[in-house]
Order: C-alpha cells, then structure tokens, then sequence
C-alpha cells in the first residue's frame, strides 16, 4: 500500500499541487507530511509547458479537486470514527472491519479519480514532454518529503 501511495503521490505531482496539499493535511501514511516548497517539482518548468497546457491541467486539477472534495472529508471522518471504535474497551470487531471496508472503498475511489485525472494529464503532453517525466520518475525525481 505504502508503495501505492508513494507512485500516486509521485504522479499527482505533475498537476494536483492543491490536492497534494489536502493529501498532506490529511495525514495518509505513518507520519505527517511536510512540504518544502525547495523540493516541490514545478512540470511547467521541469517540462515547459504550454500556456495552452496549463490552463487545460488547471481545468482537470479544479475539476478533480471539486470531485475529490466530499470523499476526502467523508475519508477522514471515517478514519476518525475508526479509532472511536478501536478507543473501546469492548470493541466490536464487525463494526471494525465493517468501517475498515469503507476507508479502502473510499481510497479505492479517490484513487479511480486520481488516476483518470493523471491520464487526463498526461494525454496533453507531448512525446517529449512524457519522455521528460518518465526519466524524472525513473530517478525517482522531485516531490515531497515521504
């Protein structure tokens, strides 16, 4: 999962700068995401982006933050109503796993969004500009403190 998570962020960073910033906020992984905006990977430099773009990606990225919006607070409110169930003496293990099953239909849907978002993305770029990224991944280039 944790290896998921790490590719998704890796991805997002191309044009989802507000939603990485939610993502961070929201804690997901181990310990809490801290950005730095010195190792932050700018695709409008690092992969000279059109004006035309840019403007396209910020329409996928408004859109996808608009979709995303209710699911990633109904995330949260989920994770926390989890550890309400696990602060229990008598814990119910049904509602456990019941609230578990939620939490990853939830992660599974986001992902869905993200990932068709990603390829909304990326079918804007050229061949070199995915050339460009793909070799930035490989040296597993830029993005946010993990």
């Amino acid at each position: 999962m944790k290896k998921k998570l790490v590719l998704l962020t890796v991805a997002l960073l191309l044009v989802f700068s507000i939603t990485q910033v939610a993502a961070a906020e929201m804690g997901w992984g181990d310990s809490p995401h801290k950005l730095n905006s010195d190792k932050m990977f700018n695709p409008v430099e690092k992969l000279n982006l059109t004006d035309q773009q840019i403007a396209k990606m910020r329409e996928i990225n408004q859109k996808t933050y608009e979709q995303t919006r209710d699911l990633r607070i109904k995330l949260m409110d989920s994770r926390h109503e989890l550890k309400q169930l696990k602060l229990q003496k008598n814990q119910d293990q049904a509602k456990i796993d019941a609230k578990v099953k939620e939490i990853n239909n939830l992660r599974d849907k986001l992902h869905g969004i993200f990932q068709q978002s990603k390829e909304q993305c990326q079918s804007l770029l050229t061949q070199e500009q995915r050339d460009q990224l793909n070799q930035l991944r490989g040296n597993k280039g830029p993005r946010l403190n993990n």
